[in-house]
């Protein structure tokens, strides 16, 4: 009797333990889960994947702080982040270096391109290859007082000059209310606005073709001499700008103290669900501003599930389904329903039920269907760096913006020949 029960409990202790050694477990490296979203899709995804444990691993909110963890742990080479939340900027420096996973021979690109906005798979490759599936898209666009504009008779603007007239019209500094607002601190969220306009003014920053800045055009100066004259000379900004992030320039349209503003798709949702904000039902979105007979440009943004390259080859197949499992139509769907975020499939965009949710993504087609991605280059931090830099002397008027355009052009320039002599 008791050498029954013992060789019992023998043999369920080797079932258990034949279990978990069948289960494989991932790492996944995210940003802070503050609307639950990636608690519930791990949760759904186990459910459908009894042999595999999705371990979350939620990093500082910073997104370069997340991405030099990533780092710190590749340099050494080891996988304690098996699969990576990566952000669309990250790719190309970490492929470069050979810490992320070629996804090629596991995932039909074309499939992707098919069903995802083109520039959110795009963004994902290096080189020929593909790096990263995309989940969420993002996209530059600007935010208008609906209210505002309806009782002026306006429509919305489409060119710079239209929306510099409009935002001067409306606006009354006097009592708070200012015309336009933007991400002006010296940070990326400034470039990736600068380059909105630059497209949409006929200019670019770098050629990867012939490897040459062409940041010293007319176009290009022209464009910095816009983005100075918001807050100098058509005073439709105010100089604390210089200060503005994102979510400093989104408290201040939500407070009701800004006719216009350029930001990302996520500030709708807030701006229409916060018990704080003055502007529930008044706004409007369209995609950013261009020179007359010229198109908008977005800068794309976006996230996507990238590979550890130093992953255990037997996790492998494991962590494509985790990402190939966020990019799937289910999920991305609860994404817009849990936090109201721009994913990457077209498809979500016509779903009645996720217009009922998110009714501004019928106008969001357009913007992601018009974006551009920032130079796929190793060396794009230090050539955003460069020109944040020199925007950030010409709008406190510390250079002209022809001496900051030739400033960034030289600059930036050495950074490109650096990189090539010693990468021939």
């Amino acid at each position: 009797m008791r050498r029954g029960l013992f060789f019992s409990f023998v043999l369920i202790f080797v079932l258990v333990a034949s279990s978990i050694a069948a289960t494989t477990t991932l790492t996944l490296l995210i940003g802070p889960d503050t609307q639950g979203f990636y608690t519930k899709a791990v949760q759904m995804f186990e459910q459908q994947n009894p042999d595999i444990h999705v371990q979350l691993i939620q990093g500082p909110s910073s997104t370069n702080d997340r991405e030099q963890m990533f780092m710190t742990a590749s340099m050494a080479k080891t996988s304690p982040y098996d699969v990576i939340d990566a952000d669309i900027v990250w790719i190309p420096a970490l492929a470069a270096k050979g810490w992320l996973l070629p996804l090629d021979q596991y995932v039909n690109i074309n499939q992707l391109y098919a069903e995802n906005f083109t520039a959110t798979v795009s963004g994902g490759m290096w080189n020929g290859k593909l790096y990263r599936i995309p989940f969420m898209s993002d996209a530059g666009l600007i935010y208008y007082r609906k209210d505002l504009l309806d009782k002026a008779g306006l429509q919305p603007p489409q060119t710079f000059e239209e929306l510099f007239k409009d935002a001067q019209q409306l606006q009354d500094p006097s009592k708070g209310l200012w015309g336009f607002i933007y991400e002006g601190a010296q940070y990326e969220g400034l470039v990736c606005f600068y380059l909105e306009w630059l497209w949409g003014n006929g200019g670019n920053y770098y050629n990867p073709d012939t490897k040459k800045i062409e940041i010293d055009s007319p176009q290009a100066i022209q464009t910095t001499q816009y983005l100075v004259d918001t807050i100098w000379k058509y005073k439709i900004t105010p100089p604390s700008v210089l200060n503005f992030q994102e979510e400093d320039a989104r408290a201040m349209f939500e407070s009701g103290n800004a006719v216009f503003l350029r930001n990302w798709p996520y500030v709708w949702v807030l701006s229409q669900t916060d018990k704080t904000s003055k502007v529930v039902g008044k706004v409007g979105i369209i995609p950013e501003v261009h020179a007359p007979g010229l198109r908008p440009y977005a800068t794309q943004g976006g996230w996507g599930m990238a590979i550890s390259a130093f992953i255990p080859k037997d996790k492998i197949p494991a962590a494509v389904k985790l990402a190939l499992f966020f990019n799937s139509y289910e999920i991305e769907k609860l994404n817009v329903q849990m936090t109201g975020v721009d994913v990457s499939r077209r498809d979500i965009y016509y779903d009645p039920e996720v217009l009922q949710w998110a009714p501004y993504f019928k106008d969001l087609r357009t913007v992601l269907e018009n974006t551009n991605w920032r130079p796929a280059v190793p060396f794009w931090p230090q050539l955003s760096s460069i020109m944040s830099k020199y925007l950030t002397m010409a709008m406190t008027q510390q250079l002209t913006p022809a001496q900051a355009n030739a400033a960034m052009q030289k600059e930036a320039q050495q950074v490109v020949d650096n990189y090539y002599q010693n990468n021939p």
